[in-house]
């Protein structure tokens, strides 16, 4: 899964019912339909469990189809990096996302990936008309072409990692979907029939996210950390609405820092796949920075400090993503160059999850030996 950065993200986010009306959604949809139709291009047209989020999407999807764009309707929420493997894998031109990210839940937007190159996707002209009546279309009236993104994406997962390892690893990890998009993806990986068990919590739709902001990064995770305490179990991990951040909690109970579980994942790729490149973290307060280098040193690792790591990831994925052992953002999107270009917070939890069955420790005895190495 390569996940090219010759497609380009244009994004759009706004208020209920202040900017982000059904009119406005339209006007937009206008002048994405200009555009494929203009290169011929198809679209995918997905959503996440955000609030309308399907009705605004199969609304779009019938705007796009009125227009003489070839679309297809996804069949259910999925998490963004199961679209960006509808692009790597060629099965549409362009992608049209109905969803505001990880932004809270009083807000939607428009995510569209397209070929790079193209500008003003999805910014409409200011006398631009909707496309067809003001109706708002329910799911029986829509007829529309779907297809389910779900089971290439998990194809692609238990590909990404040693699946086999860790179904005959007597694991058990929580994972809290915070009511997002990526429910029950660790699960059906693991299979039927395997030792390694993930108890999903918050994995229910909602959408309005329990009225919280749906990103790890924003939440104390109190209930994960006590279940994963009191289980003692081998570690948790909470995954964005869109499923490309991940923040994760050690058998203790407590908050693994971004910066360590780069750390720790970098050092597996080198030690079990002979992986050579860089690990990208956040600019660190003085005393972990040096900390850091004396850890690059002790281990004969290269590690960069930066204060943008989403620039810098992107820069060298787009060369060569096998050069980044592994990249982590402030808001703790984590990429693996192995397995990706892009964050993946499910990939993350599996990963980390074949780390614990091989390093037969749970996280917090394996964080102490990676950094302590």
């Amino acid at each position: 899964m390569g996940q090219h950065a010759t497609y380009q993200r244009h994004a759009w986010e706004a208020t209920y019912s202040v900017d982000f009306t059904l009119e406005e959604v339209r006007r937009r949809c206008r002048t994405l339909a200009d555009v494929l139709v203009a290169r011929r291009w198809n679209c995918l047209v997905a959503y996440d469990t955000r609030f309308l989020g399907a009705h605004f999407a199969r609304d779009c999807a019938r705007q796009l189809q009125a227009a003489g764009v070839a679309t297809t309707l996804a069949a259910a929420a999925v998490p963004y990096p199961a679209l960006e493997l509808v692009l790597e894998q060629k099965r549409a031109d362009c992608v049209l996302l109905i969803s505001a990210g990880n932004l809270p839940y009083w807000q939607n937007g428009m995510i569209v990936l397209a070929p790079a190159g193209v500008n003003g996707v999805i910014e409409p002209a200011a006398d631009a008309p909707v496309l067809v009546d003001t109706s708002f279309p329910s799911a029986d009236r829509v007829e529309m072409a779907t297809i389910d993104l779900r089971p290439p994406y998990l194809e692609y997962l238990r590909s990404a990692i040693d699946i086999e390892l860790i179904r005959r690893s007597p694991l058990t990890v929580f994972v809290d979907l915070m009511a997002g998009s990526a429910s029950g993806m660790v699960p059906l990986v693991f299979g039927e029939g395997s030792q390694a068990k993930a108890i999903e919590i918050n994995r229910e739709p909602d959408a309005l996210f329990g009225r919280q902001v749906p990103h790890p990064a924003d939440s104390a995770l109190q209930r994960l950390r006590k279940l994963v305490k009191e289980s003692n179990s081998h570690f948790g991990a909470a995954l964005s609405a869109d499923g490309r951040a991940i923040n994760v909690v050690d058998n203790q109970g407590d908050l693994v820092r971004h910066y360590e579980l780069a750390l720790l994942l970098g050092q597996y790729m080198v030690r079990q796949y002979r992986q050579r490149g860089l690990i990208v973290i956040p600019a660190l307060p003085l005393e972990l920075a040096d900390a850091v280098r004396q850890w690059e040193a002790r281990v004969g690792m290269s590690v960069e400090q930066v204060a943008d790591p989403a620039v810098r990831i992107a820069e060298i994925t787009a060369r060569d993503r096998s050069s980044l052992l592994a990249g982590i953002t402030a808001g703790g999107e984590l990429t693996l160059g192995r397995c990706s270009a892009s964050p993946d917070a499910t990939l993350a939890v599996l990963a980390l999850a074949e780390c614990a069955a091989r390093g037969g420790a749970r996280l917090h005895d394996l964080i102490h030996k990676a950094m302590g190495a």
